[in-house]
């Protein structure tokens, strides 16, 4: 490959299919024909972004644009005949119209004289050429006649140049120095340097992440390539949030979003409501917990790491048993609808007292092994120990008021209910050992989501509690070594949330998910980890009815997403739309929104323009995800 001075395969692979033959008017190759249109005359005025008009107006052809930089001496030679020219024309025409107009011309040439000499203006060859093909010869001319047609239209002059089309081919390889020592030569448009660069096609929206994988295509053109952990000055944290009617496409985009994590290895966490995602866990190469008790199970009296020092990034032992307290205490709501709170306080006070007398040691609570943590039914045999003085007679002790034992025995109630009737839920030790081995894990709530609201709530902050710890000890270890330099921010490993159908944890009556949510948005950013979840209408969210107080709380849950992809919404949605994304959706926004077709989204992005794209899924993906956009 060095004696050729090139490379074979690499030629192998791009040369043309079949063969190719050049003949005087189209090169014909062994898939089809095609053929060079040269412009050799532009227009006289132009707007900005010209060239953008004249790109999107040839569809199925490739244009190319070659550039190059004009001798300063050779053009104002040039220009000084032109105006010599003009200037005899003045003096000697008998024709007015002929005089004015060369009267025109010189006073344009005059200031590019004085642009050029004065304002150091540089100028510019451009050489333009559209190349169109079709797989029959017929096909070819008629979309050389369209083109030619289009061209006139947009006041530019074409042509084919008769045996020059090898020619025309090779300069799509070669710089414009090179072609010009062509046989056929080239015809070569001057042109000031500041109207070219006004003339830049790719006036259009997109967003191009170093990291990131392709989402999608703006209206005009751009791409969307898009990596959630991009960080930057304008976008400082790993949130987000996707709304879209049923059939929208949501799903789909949120799949796409987590298949791009799998491919950077990144930690997954899903909470899937409806099942949908098994498959695509499975495919990767996941693990796969039914939290109705059929598989799996969360110790709700294991103590997790859910405080850290920001300063020293270690886990606060003391804070983290007190926020575990404070979980028990919220999950106890739940099971018991309607508590005073003199009966949280006691259970609170029975659960501190409980684990003192297991050995549980607030200064280590959270290294303990998973069977080292006491089960709930441990929990109640304490509980009948402080009510009672015998507990197989039941004699109750003497010592109690008449107001603790009733308490104590509401406790008592409560907790043989959940131990009776949903043990394998909240009656036994957690059934991962080490949760942070396992790269991809989804939790499949669908038959949870039949439960009794107490007990679905219930059992929503054990997983909620237990993927916070998981996503702070991954998030310190990471943190480590990125502030020791031994890994990059885009090496780094992160670790992403994913929640669909999330109305059934997010809503207006579930004040202390809402406030759950709000913390890990922002303390996760901190970790490298991130939160992603999807909801069909802002409604469901946010109903009209809503409370002040829990609508703000809701705000700030949405604030604090760095990007929200708002994809098709109801018109009924729109008073919501403008409430929640005030200054971030104008009016033209929020009326195009509910005309959105599957697929169609807005990209509200904190700090930058929003962009309005189609996702888009291969052939492929659609099979892998189960459906489409």
């Amino acid at each position: 490959m060095k004696k050729l001075d090139y490379n074979p395969n690499l030629i192998d692979k791009i040369q043309p299919c079949g063969g190719i033959i050049f003949k005087d008017n189209y090169i014909k190759k062994g898939d089809g024909y095609e053929a060079c249109i040269n412009i050799y005359d532009y227009p006289h005025e132009v707007n900005y972004f010209w060239l953008k008009g004249l790109i999107k107006e040839l569809d199925d052809t490739v244009v190319t644009i070659d550039i190059g930089t004009a001798n300063r001496n050779e053009i104002l030679k040039k220009i000084d005949r032109s105006m010599k020219e003009h200037g005899s024309r003045i003096e000697d025409s008998r024709d007015y119209t002929t005089a004015i107009n060369s009267n025109s011309e010189f006073g344009e040439l005059s200031a590019l004289t004085d642009d050029i000499v004065n304002n150091s203006e540089i100028m510019k060859y451009i050489v333009t050429r559209i190349f169109v093909w079709d797989r029959t010869l017929e096909g070819l001319e008629n979309k050389e006649k369209n083109v030619l047609e289009k061209l006139e239209t947009l006041k530019y002059k074409g042509a084919i140049f008769i045996n020059e089309q090898e020619y025309e081919w090779k300069s799509m390889r070669l710089p414009m120095s090179k072609q010009e020592k062509l046989p056929n030569g080239i015809i070569k448009q001057p042109i000031p340097a500041l109207s070219l660069a006004g003339g830049y096609p790719f006036d259009f929206i997109e967003l191009k992440d170093k990291t990131g994988m392709p989402l999608g295509t703006t209206r005009v053109g751009g791409s969307v390539i898009f990596d959630l952990f991009t960080k930057n000055s304008v976008r400082k944290s790993f949130n987000a949030l996707i709304l879209g009617v049923t059939g929208a496409g949501k799903s789909t985009l949120l799949k796409k979003l987590m298949n791009n994590n799998v491919i950077l290895e990144d930690t997954i966490r899903v909470l899937d409501l409806t099942g949908e995602f098994g498959g695509n866990i499975e495919r990767s190469g996941g693990k796969i917990i039914k939290l109705d008790g059929s598989n799996g199970m969360i110790n709700p009296f294991q103590i997790f790491a859910t405080m850290i020092d920001t300063d020293t990034n270690e886990i606060l032992e003391e804070q983290s048993y007190m926020f575990h307290i404070n979980k028990l205490s919220m999950t106890y709501k739940f099971l018991a609808e309607g508590c005073s709170s003199d009966e949280i306080r006691e259970f609170e006070n029975l659960v501190n007292d409980f684990y003192i007398d297991f050995g549980i040691k607030r200064e280590n609570c959270t290294q303990y092994k998973v069977k080292e943590y006491p089960i709930m039914e441990e929990f109640l045999n304490f509980i009948k120990k402080q009510l009672y003085n015998d507990v197989e007679k039941e004699e109750l002790r003497t010592n109690l008021t008449a107001q603790r034992q009733e308490r104590i025995e509401r406790i008592k109630l409560t907790i043989e209910n959940a131990i009776n009737n949903y043990s394998k839920l909240f009656n036994g030790y957690s059934t991962i050992e080490d949760m942070s081995s396992e790269r991809i894990l989804s939790f499949e709530l669908r038959n949870l989501s039949q439960f009794d609201n107490r007990i679905f709530n219930a059992q929503m902050f054990n997983i909620l509690t237990m993927l916070w710890n998981g996503a702070l000890k991954q998030g310190i270890q990471q943190k480590k070594l990125f502030d020791n330099g031994e890994v990059t921010l885009d090496e780094a490993l992160k670790y992403i949330l994913f929640i669909d159908e999330a109305h059934k944890y997010i809503n207006s009556d579930n004040e202390l998910a809402v406030d759950y949510f709000i913390t890990f948005e922002r303390e996760a950013r901190k970790y490298f980890a991130g939160l992603v979840f999807a909801t069909h209408s802002i409604n469901d969210v946010v109903p009209e009815s809503s409370d002040k107080v829990i609508l703000g709380k809701i705000k700030t849950l949405f604030e604090l997403t760095q990007y929200k992809f708002i994809m098709q919404q109801d018109n009924n949605a729109k008073k919501a739309l403008e409430t929640i994304f005030d200054g971030q959706l104008n009016e033209n926004e929020i009326n195009t929104i509910p005309t959105f077709g599957q697929g169609d989204t807005t990209l509200i992005i904190n700090g930058m323009n929003n962009i309005t794209f189609h996702v888009e899924i291969s052939e492929e993906e659609k099979i892998l995800f189960e459906g489409g956009v």
